[in-house]
């Protein structure tokens, strides 16, 4: 009897949210595979970014490897920020390779998918879709079908939280959960399938928006707001896990299931912008003319972009949300940016070292790969050398212990052609409530403050749920990292593994009676692709780059 896969995707699922929701009589479908299965907490990259963590979820490689590192990437010819596309990533993902095998696969909204490109069954494509276009899936056809029957696809979410806008995040989430269903249905009963990737874009992005709603010991928390809409959160998920069922109902009883996230979820109290430590530590300068010493006048002052958006929050504006960044793409007109300090005025002669991206990545500023920059490479290691120092030095304000948790360098955690590609250093707080941000803005004129967009952040463990075929039941698996779930889903369907994969098939969670008889098979052959890149149109980047900014997904 030939095998069927059932991947769902929970973007930001993590125990720590499903488990207590279980316990109290939510989640009937997911508590039932973990019952007749195997979980485990399953370690994402580092540091846990959405764009990177499924990334090495689809091709079983870290990021040097697969070249995928934020959402956006430098690329060196133009000195341009470029929002990352399907393109850009090297290695073949699960869907490839089940497909050059001979089965037929749908795969349906996974992060880092567009462009679509062609394979044995259908493909739609994710929200770094630029708006406006409508070549998402493939095949081409496929999307007019699903609108004539189901009406305009739902691809993009643009709700944030606001005082008085959660009703307004509800509905989109909801509608966009429902379209979402009936369009997996309908995939999954109108073709013929032996692998099906389903992602759910929306439990991210309601506890990044809503977490202070059902967290009491949040400090945003609003005992009010939190009787109005919190049944409303717990429904959110309860639907999710109603529309699993039916997932797992129509794949049939002999199917593979697997669920599994990118990340975990987590309060966020505090932003700590790395851009004003650096400047504090010396590490970066601001230009000496008249604007910029007027900027930093007004910065000294507390005039700064957090002051704006406290401000603009208060009024009675309903819809009407501030930014929650600043673009820092030459040419940007965003008011913001000419009102306020920003990467405008930063002297990059003089500039060693900056920060970028949420979780405050550092790039050292060096001669000949940033589009100013000002540190020889005979310097690099030294300037490397003394900001990891500094890091490991930097003390809480609150409880005078070291913030920083883990710091590296790039070499000590990414191994591959691509680490090139990678921030200079990386690192993740004691705290992970203290969320590290790469703000191009310079928000507010303090290193730490109270979290004022997103409540809710990442964490380092997402979720593994496998149950069916060789599926050993009631197993936790220890020591599961996110790319080790593409080769046990391969073994699990008969297949070899390809030698450059960096992840390994979890046999804790596999029967032994299935291990003996069928042995772990390798292929020398790569899995790498040899894809041309492509770039969107400057506006299409733009327009990428400042809706991630919104949704609080870069800084």
């Amino acid at each position: 009897m030939k095998k069927k896969l059932l991947v769902i995707g929970l973007d930001g699922a993590s125990f720590n949210v499903l488990d207590p929701l279980i316990e109290k009589g939510h989640l009937k479908n997911l508590a039932g595979l973990i019952a007749g299965g195997a979980r485990a907490d399953l370690e994402t990259t580092f540091p846990p970014i959405t764009a990177v963590a499924w990334s090495s979820f689809m091709t079983g490689k870290n990021p040097g490897k697969h070249g995928i590192f934020e959402f956006v990437r430098l690329d060196h010819d133009s000195k341009r920020e470029l929002a990352v596309n399907a393109s850009f990533r090297q290695g073949r993902a699960i869907w490839d390779l089940l497909s050059d095998a001979g089965e037929r696969v749908v795969v349906h909204n996974f992060p880092c998918t567009y462009p679509p490109h062609s394979l044995n069954g259908l493909m739609i494509a994710d929200f770094m879709t630029p708006r406006g276009r409508k070549d998402y899936t493939s095949p081409a056809s496929l999307l007019s079908e699903l609108e004539e029957k189901f009406g305009p696809y739902r691809l993009h979410l643009s709700q944030t939280y606001a005082k008085g806008n959660v009703e307004a995040v509800l509905d989109e989430l909801f509608d966009e959960l429902e379209y979402k269903a009936k369009v997996t249905e309908y995939l999954m009963t109108r073709y013929e399938w032996d692998g099906f990737f389903q992602y759910f874009w929306g439990t991210d992005r309601i506890q990044h928006e809503l977490w202070h709603i059902t967290d009491e010991s949040h400090p945003r928390h609003d005992p009010e707001e939190a009787r109005l809409y919190r049944d409303r959160v717990h429904a959110y998920f309860d639907r999710v896990d109603e529309i699993i069922g039916r997932l797992v109902e129509l794949a049939g009883q002999d199917a593979i299931v697997c669920v599994a996230s990118d990340h975990g979820f987590g309060p966020a109290h505090k932003y700590c912008s790395f851009n004003i430590w650096l400047l504090q530590e010396g590490f970066l300068k601001l230009k000496r003319d008249a604007m910029t010493r007027l900027k930093q006048t007004m910065f000294n002052l507390g005039l700064t972009p957090e002051l704006a958006f406290k401000v603009i929050k208060k009024l009675p504006l309903g819809a009407l949300r501030p930014s929650r960044g600043v673009s820092n793409q030459p040419g940007a007109s965003n008011l913001l940016s000419k009102l306020f300090l920003s990467f405008n005025d930063v002297d990059w002669n003089r500039t060693v070292a900056f920060s970028k991206g949420n979780y405050g990545q550092i790039y050292v500023n060096l001669k000949g790969r940033e589009p100013n920059g000002a540190v020889q490479a005979s310097e690099y290691d030294s300037v490397c050398e003394t900001i990891v120092a500094r890091l490991k030095a930097l003390k809480d304000p609150a409880t005078g212990e070291p913030w920083a948790d883990q710091v590296f360098r790039r070499e000590q955690i990414y191994q591959g052609p691509r680490v090139a590609d990678a921030p200079d250093i990386a690192f993740l707080p004691r705290d992970m409530r203290y969320l590290p941000l790469g703000n191009a803005d310079f928000t507010s004129n303090k290193f730490m403050v109270d979290a004022f967009g997103i409540s809710g952040c990442h964490r380092m463990h997402g979720v593994l749920i496998a149950n069916g075929g060789a599926v050993k039941p009631e197993t936790r698996a220890a020591g599961a990292r996110i790319v080790d779930v593409t080769p046990t889903l391969l073994y699990l369907m008969d297949q070899p593994l390809p030698g450059d994969m960096d992840g390994q098939v979890l046999t804790e969670m596999i029967s032994a009676q299935h291990l003996e008889a069928n042995p772990i098979r390798m292929t020398s052959q790569p899995s790498a692709d040899q894809t041309t890149e492509v770039e969107f149109l400057p506006e299409e980047n733009e327009e990428i780059i400042e809706r991630l900014k919104s949704l609080g997904y870069i800084g």
